[in-house]
């Protein structure tokens, strides 16, 4: 999830939490406004320090696999938790407040939930977390909600009427009108939704300015966690439905996965990846499905995807009949061997196999660019890629403890 929606999420939580505990016996209401919202914004993007030392590392695997890494997992959770926790008590220290009973406990709260907010928001795109390392280093995905959501900034609506801070509401409407704009003039979300988005926007803004106080941040969590819902029941039920035109289209192939990446406030739009083997061939097809055929089909929906670009994996054609429900892309065919291969010969495959959950390759320049479909979305070694040649073998520096999202093609090696 991006950072934007991490903070705005962060001073929602913060205020509902100022709005609904009674008042301290040594804080001022000031002094712990400032508290339960500064812990939570820092804590809902304190995970996202992993960038620092992947920066410093240097190499596309360390990236990839420290990226979302151990900060992204219980522990590391813990230890963020901790941080803040002892940042607040050196503050307090220095200004001579001695905190209650209710005060502590309520700063060990507020500096367990803001990494383990930032943990839940992240689960819920295709990108993945590994939570429970050291017990399961496997990744688990949400395949939900797109990584940048705009209706999930208009559920802060509210806050430009509950916050004391001018600065603060200005910043949070600038974003919420940027999310409007852009849902209207990007030709990303259909008129439909972007007018349900404007109505949500400017719904909870009249509630913060007319409702109570805690009736509005009520209202903004609550708008928050139904969108979140609505996205996690349209992906079940995508997902439902690609798997059984998977089947009727290829009846002898063997589904791994199918990954889902829904459309910016358009929970009816999924991007679809099929990881699937037939035979001893592994293939990967591409697809946009659509939950309500009748209304948006599958092609629209591929038009309005935000990710469109030129690939560099080399995807053909895919002899399939494209309907109103699911219109196909593109597939691509290779040896099921090949990437465990390539991973005993190049320790950067190997490494980025611990990441790539639709692994692709490419033969170039006497070598092999391999990366991850899931962001193929230009020409040339993106992000997500790698090449690999008989003089060129990029190892990560750092190395990482992830069970590869494929480790069904890399059984035996």
């Amino acid at each position: 999830m991006d950072n934007v929606t991490h903070t705005l999420i962060g001073v929602l939580a913060g205020e509902a939490v100022h709005r609904f505990l009674p008042p301290s016996a040594v804080l001022s209401d000031r002094a712990r406004r400032t508290v339960a919202i500064g812990v939570l914004a820092v804590g809902s993007n304190l995970p996202d320090a992993d960038v620092l030392y992947t920066t410093v590392a240097g190499t596309t695997g360390d990236y990839l696999l420290h990226h979302r890494g151990h900060t992204h997992t219980f522990i590391g959770a813990l230890g963020a938790s901790v941080l803040l926790y002892l940042a607040v008590r050196l503050w307090w220290r220095y200004r001579g407040i001695r905190p209650r009973p209710a005060d502590t406990w309520l700063l060990v709260g507020l500096s367990l939930a803001g990494p383990l907010l930032h943990l839940a928001l992240d689960f819920t795109n295709n990108y993945g977390i590994h939570p429970f390392w050291p017990v399961d280093n496997h990744w688990y995905y949400g395949d939900a909600v797109f990584i940048v959501e705009p209706l999930l900034w208009a559920c802060t609506a509210v806050l430009l009427f509950t916050l004391p801070s001018r600065t603060m509401r200005i910043l949070i409407g600038l974003v919420i009108v940027a999310g409007l704009g852009l849902s209207w003039f990007s030709g990303f979300v259909p008129a439909l939704f972007a007018a349900l988005l404007t109505v949500l926007a400017l719904g909870l803004a009249a509630v913060g300015r007319f409702a109570s106080a805690r009736v509005a941040v009520a209202s903004g969590l609550a708008a928050w966690l139904a969108v979140t819902a609505v996205f996690l029941a349209t992906s079940q039920a995508a997902d439902t439905r690609v798997q059984a035109r998977l089947a009727d289209a290829f009846p002898t192939a063997r589904t791994l996965d199918v990954v889902l990446t829904p459309l910016p406030a358009n929970p009816v739009c999924h991007e679809v990846l099929a990881v699937q083997t037939v035979a001893d061939t592994y293939v990967v097809r591409r697809a946009f499905h659509s939950l309500a055929p009748g209304w948006l089909s599958a092609e629209q929906c591929e038009r309005r995807y935000p990710l469109r670009g030129d690939r560099t994996a080399p995807l053909t054609p895919i002899e399939q009949p494209t309907t109103d429900e699911l219109a196909w892309d593109g597939e691509l065919a290779l040896p099921a061997e090949l990437f465990a291969d390539l991973a005993s010969e190049y320790c950067a495959v190997e490494a980025l196999l611990q990441f790539v959950r639709v692994p692709w390759a490419t033969p170039a320049d006497g070598g092999w660019i391999v990366g991850d479909l899931r962001y193929d979305t230009e020409l040339g070694q993106g992000f997500a890629e790698t090449y690999v040649g008989p003089d060129i073998d990029e190892c990560p520096r750092l190395s990482a403890p992830w069970i590869p999202p494929r480790e069904d093609l890399l059984a035996g090696r």
